[in-house]
């Protein structure tokens, strides 16, 4: 049984039981018309060669957007004995969309590689330290890495005061360049009590790949009876 929407006319196949004598309710997919359909409504084999192909015109009409007919016959009156000519719409919409989307995904990779390798980036380029600079990343190593060397103390008295100084080399022993952060001198009694917690800067803040330099801070000394000193890197406390 074929069974037409009173609204766009497509025309649907139901099976014969589907529909009772006292009708069934029904809602259009094309149109969405909510309308009742009855046996007697059933159309004819002969109607329908025509309405089929509206049907194909207005689901690609539904789907598409297009306001002009994707199905362009040749002449109105003869729908149903002339060929029809099928044009392709929004094909290339759907193509861009794709390609926006693969150089979206292509950046974001991008950024992320650029992100992660930043130190090495930084190394073999040292100016992009300054584009990571910029958008507040940073591209150098801290210099949590380095490491202490020789580390001499030598206690003497100046005007009546007692200081001791503590010398020794900082090791950059890695292929990335690094910034020196301020030391950290901590000095404590035989008993473990702390006894003096002082930071200081020192003139070189940052260090090459693969070099040792030579460090010198003079601290007061906070008692003359035996201690031990302990020396780190202000972040590392």
């Amino acid at each position: 049984m074929l069974i037409k929407c009173p609204k766009c006319q497509v025309i649907y196949e139901l099976g014969d039981s589907l529909v009772p004598p006292s009708g069934l309710k029904m809602r259009c997919n094309s149109c969405g018309e909510v309308f009742k359909a009855y046996p007697e409504d059933a159309v004819d084999d002969e109607q329908t060669a025509a309405q089929k192909k509206l049907n194909i015109i207005n689901m690609f009409k539904h789907f598409s957007g297009e306001k002009e007919d994707l199905f362009t016959p040749d002449t109105p009156d003869v729908i149903q004995d002339k060929p029809l000519k099928v044009r392709i719409v929004h094909l290339t919409h759907y193509k861009n969309t794709v390609n926006y989307l693969l150089i979206l995904l292509l950046l974001i990779l991008m950024a992320a590689f650029m992100y992660f390798l930043r130190y090495d980036i930084v190394r073999f380029v040292p100016n992009a330290e300054s584009i990571y600079h910029k958008f507040g990343i940073e591209s150098v190593y801290d210099g949590a890495q380095l490491q202490f060397s020789n580390i001499k103390t030598e206690e003497f008295v100046i005007g009546n005061v007692s200081k001791i100084k503590i010398s020794g080399v900082i090791d950059n022993q890695t292929p990335y360049e690094m910034n020196v952060l301020p030391l950290k001198v901590v000095v404590y009694a035989q008993n473990g009590n702390k006894l003096l917690d002082t930071t200081h800067y020192l003139p070189q803040t940052r260090t090459r790949p693969n070099y040792k330099f030579p460090f010198e801070v003079v601290i007061t000394n906070p008692t003359p009876f035996k201690k031990n000193i302990h020396i780190t890197f202000a972040d590392n406390l």
